[in-house]
């Protein structure tokens, strides 16, 4: 079990040399708006580097379109000879098992561009590690539904209070007790439907981690 941590923590670190890659491919393509390349990135462009950063990126041979559509606008062509040899280089680093995991527990996809002696348990290990990351962020999102939904408990007592203190007559306190008293009940209806989905997604999210943690 010691080995297995080792290895998922050798992931993680592979896996944020890679994000970085990735993120930087991101900005570039934002920065450029619908296009994926300027005009001066066209006209100055290592085709060689651009396809290893692609390949890096597990990004797939439809973006080399991409490309050439961002570069005819500035006149360029683009050298796709050099561009497939550089992706397949970037490829070759991405296409290693150890990063598997760590790519699916980022929660990014995986395109299947890895050769066929490898894409079966690369994604394997890919799709484990996208259980966990899916399970993981289903538990923030109910965790975080509860906490909001608390709130609104501690908020309807402050504002029943408030109601209360401003009123001197009997059937208008009733009627603000009655009101508050179904809002609180409905609120925690919704908590314990929480609760029961939680439970069980902390469950299956204990079980996805174990699979992870034992994968080879």
């Amino acid at each position: 079990m010691v080995a297995s941590r080792a290895i998922i923590t050798a992931e993680a670190m592979m896996a944020n040399r890679l994000i970085g890659t990735v993120a930087a491919l991101l900005v570039a393509t934002l920065l450029s708006g619908c296009d994926t390349m300027t005009p001066d990135e066209c006209k100055s462009a290592n085709w060689n580097d651009i396809g290893m950063r692609d390949g890096l990126a597990g990004k797939t041979m439809s973006v080399l379109n991409d490309h050439a559509k961002s570069c005819s606008k500035a006149g360029t062509a683009v050298d796709s000879a050099n561009y497939i040899a550089g992706r397949e280089r970037g490829l070759r680093t991405f296409c290693r098992l150890e990063n598997a995991a760590p790519l699916g527990l980022n929660g990014s996809a995986y395109a299947g561009v890895c050769p066929a002696p490898l894409d079966f348990e690369f994604r394997r290990r890919h799709q484990a590690g996208y259980a966990v990351y899916t399970l993981r962020s289903q538990v923030d999102g109910l965790d975080s539904r509860g906490e909001r939904l608390q709130r609104r408990l501690r908020e309807a007592d402050k504002d029943e209070a408030k109601q209360l203190a401003a009123s001197d007559k009997d059937d208008e306190r009733k009627r603000i007790r009655r009101e508050f008293d179904e809002r609180r009940r409905d609120v925690r209806n919704e908590l314990r439907d929480i609760d029961r989905n939680l439970q069980g997604t902390r469950d299956a999210l204990r079980s996805a981690e174990y699979s992870l943690d034992t994968m080879r």
